[in-house]
């Protein structure tokens, strides 16, 4: 095919569509499809943080119920295509820190759409992750530390990378935030190699781009 007419061709053929996507706007959750069609699924605000499953159907985002640093907040999810919304997780006050759920944060989907994971306000030095069903709304402590998100691609593909507030013992003493890849039930299967060493976020970019590999 000679240039001037592969070039046509390339410039009246369609553009691909763009990955449908969530965002919060002024405390409301928009959901943008792959037409780019517009669509706001909340309208009374109050929302903080939102996520799309990879099957672009379901909307999780997070609902600030009560403000304020002694408030609480609550789980949502949403039907992408009509907008139709439950409560997924109530706030739910607990003496102990792995079960306390008054105040969640930064939902992520695991890979097949069938659990949200979030974070809970728990420690003092960390936040307790937490996996809920979408289908049944039950949930459970998985790990303590903090979700970089979940893992796309490699041979731990649907775990969950996981920094963490940990101590050295003696002589050295002191703390570190190393990262993890940690199976969903909570069983830890690799250290990010350098991140006992930098806090995680240095070693967690460098080693995920020599493997290639993504978070969601």
């Amino acid at each position: 095919m000679n240039g001037p007419l592969f070039l046509l061709l390339a410039l009246l053929a369609p553009a691909p569509a763009a990955a449908p996507s969530v965002a919060v706007k002024g405390g409301d959750v928009e959901y943008r499809a792959a037409d780019g069609t517009v669509r706001r699924i909340t309208r009374e605000g109050g929302c903080e943080a939102a996520a799309l499953s990879p099957d672009g159907r379901t909307i999780a985002f997070i609902h600030v119920d009560a403000p304020g640093d002694q408030g609480t907040t609550s789980l949502w999810v949403a039907d992408a295509a009509t907008g139709a919304a439950r409560r997924l997780l109530a706030p739910k006050a607990d003496d102990r820190p792995e079960r306390d759920l008054q105040r969640v944060h930064r939902p992520f989907f695991s890979l097949d759409g069938g659990y949200v994971y979030v974070e809970a306000e728990a420690w003092a030095t960390s936040e307790a992750i937490h996996q809920v069903s979408v289908a049944t709304g039950k949930e459970r402590f998985v790990v303590d530390g903090w979700l970089y998100g979940v893992l796309r691609s490699g041979p731990w593909r649907g775990y969950l990378v996981v920094g963490q507030h940990r101590y050295w013992s003696a002589p050295d003493y002191g703390s570190y935030n190393p990262v993890s890849v940690i199976r969903p039930d909570g069983k830890v299967m690799l250290r990010v190699p350098g991140s006992d060493k930098d806090d995680g976020d240095p070693s967690l970019r460098r080693w995920l781009e020599s493997k290639g590999w993504t978070l969601s």
